[in-house]
């Protein structure tokens, strides 16, 4: 198993960070790299949600919340990895306060397919993939809750909801 980890401390309450991320079937609104998602089976969030990601160029994947602790953090297991070249991932995604911010941290566990090759593989470009596509999750998470505080400071003040 290979683990990779990006924690970032993002300009938003720790609070609209997690209720961002607990939204589980609305993950395409802040990743850049999930064109639609949606919950398929179960609850909305908890643990046994499960949804369905479809990517920009067309692969898809479940995954399903196997972990929960409300407020803090969950796990996620890729039961259906579609195309992508892993056996198995698991992705903690935790939030902590830190002050006015929160502290977002991903981690992975992933083995990937193809044995020794796909060691190889691994150790060369995905870890590194990996790394780069949570840190631009993290980014879109923080542009995503941002907009909205924005969005609904704007409501409160005109009473008109913006377009």
């Amino acid at each position: 198993m290979h683990p990779v980890s990006v924690e970032n401390v993002i300009s938003v309450p720790a609070e609209d960070a997690w209720a961002a991320l607990d939204e589980f079937g609305r993950v395409s609104e802040y990743n850049p790299h999930v064109a639609t998602s949606k919950i398929i089976n179960g609850p909305e969030t908890g643990v046994g949600a499960t949804r369905e990601c479809v990517f920009e160029d067309g692969g898809r994947i479940e995954e399903e919340i196997v972990e929960y602790s409300p407020g803090s953090n969950y796990t996620v297991e890729f039961i259906d990895v579609g195309s992508m070249p892993l056996k198995r991932n698991r992705v903690q995604i935790s939030v902590e306060e830190r002050g006015d911010a929160a502290v977002v941290t991903m981690t992975a566990t992933f083995e990937p397919k193809y044995g020794f090759l796909g060691t190889i593989m691994a150790k060369l470009m995905m870890e590194s993939r990996f790394q780069e596509t949570f840190e631009e999750v993290l980014d879109g998470l923080e542009a995503y809750v941002l907009a909205n505080r924005e969005d609904s400071t704007e409501t409160e003040q005109t009473g008109v909801l913006s377009e």
